[in-house]
């Protein structure tokens, strides 16, 4: 295996429309960048406040007479869970993260809400928002009129079901809706990810570490039962019966996932947050081990530190860079905001 210098020089270079926006960061800005982890339960909470999130993100599980869900995900994803159990669960979850100084983001981010569901909607994020939450993240512009009309004074997040990816809608989602902050597609580039960090009073928050394209969920694929995230799903196919099969890929994912030695250029850029995926993780321990990756990297940037130097200091230090990272991610050229050809598939 390549030492961890041959393998930061293998990295696949920027795309020229990125390129320009690949800079230096100020050290003292990497303290601003929050990392915005996922939590479903008290174990999850505390690895991930180990792991150094200074954010989570949760979704309480619908009222059994309920037969949707009313955040992106349905209850259960590959037969784990999605969302906190209970009410009670919820307040202490909430109550523990406020303790250690995290901030709270509540999920009510389906894509669409019946009007039927509206008050038992609406009764969900209070029941959340009087446990504590900090934030509601929204993911369809009706419930974000009534989230905003019934709670004028708690700030919204855009979702990534809303797939904000310009300036002018995320200015009207500010204007008309009161959002604060924006969760950006996927596969969106750092140049326009500069364009949004550049608008006055918006937060940007950025998905790192896996995804789903241009727009998440709208495919609906995570809803059918033993079929997975689309997206993240492999696909083959056999031309003839003879045929060997052929690799398709993830031809659903239009981005890549890893964006740890982009990092620097993130906070140089000016974003809010960087989140981590993984409300269904099956191993929430691995799913705190992306955290404290990330967290790494944003320490590296607080140090003055390039990228090589934080890369040889994780590869010094992390069994998990060279034994799942690598492979996993550097060799098969999962770089979010490289040229590669899984990126070139994004149009």
């Amino acid at each position: 295996m390549s030492d961890v210098t041959d393998q930061w020089e293998l990295a696949p270079p920027h795309t020229e429309r990125e390129a320009p926006f690949v800079v230096v960061p100020d050290p003292a800005t990497a303290a601003t960048v929050a990392l915005d982890a996922p939590v479903r339960n008290l174990q999850m909470l505390e690895l991930q406040i180990t792991g150094g999130a200074t954010e989570i993100y949760l979704a309480q599980r619908a009222p059994a007479d309920t037969a949707v869900s009313f955040d992106a995900l349905p209850g259960k994803r590959d037969g784990d869970a999605t969302q906190v159990s209970n009410r009670r669960l919820v307040k202490e979850i909430i109550s523990q993260a406020h303790a250690a100084g995290l901030k709270v983001n509540l999920c009510a981010d389906a894509p669409a809400i019946a009007a039927g569901d509206k008050e038992a909607f609406l009764a969900h994020v209070a029941q959340g928002i009087g446990a504590g939450a900090d934030t509601v993240v929204v993911g369809a512009l009706p419930t974000a009129r009534w989230i905003a009309d019934t709670h004028p004074g708690v700030p919204l997040v855009a979702g990534a079901p809303l797939g904000v990816s310009t300036a002018a809608y995320a200015l009207r989602l500010q204007e008309r809706y009161g959002v604060r902050r924006i969760v950006v597609p996927h596969a969106t580039g750092l140049d326009e990810i500069a364009a949004l960090c550049a608008l006055d009073g918006l937060e940007v928050e950025v998905p790192v570490q896996t995804g789903s394209g241009t727009d998440c969920h709208h495919c609906r694929l995570p809803d059918q039962p033993g079929s997975g995230l689309g997206c993240r799903a492999g696909y083959q196919s056999a031309p003839a019966a003879e045929g060997a099969p052929v690799d398709l890929g993830g031809f659903l994912d239009g981005a890549s996932d890893c964006a740890l030695c982009d990092v620097p250029s993130l906070v140089a850029l000016g974003v809010a947050a960087l989140q981590i995926p993984g409300r269904e993780s099956p191993i929430i321990r691995q799913n705190a081990k992306i955290t404290q990756m990330y967290r790494r990297a944003l320490d590296g940037v607080a140090r003055g530190w390039s990228t090589k130097q934080t890369i040889a200091d994780i590869d010094r230090v992390e069994l998990t860079w060279q034994m799942g990272w690598v492979p996993r991610m550097c060799e098969q050229q999962r770089c979010r905001f490289r040229d590669t050809p899984r990126r070139r598939t994004h149009v």
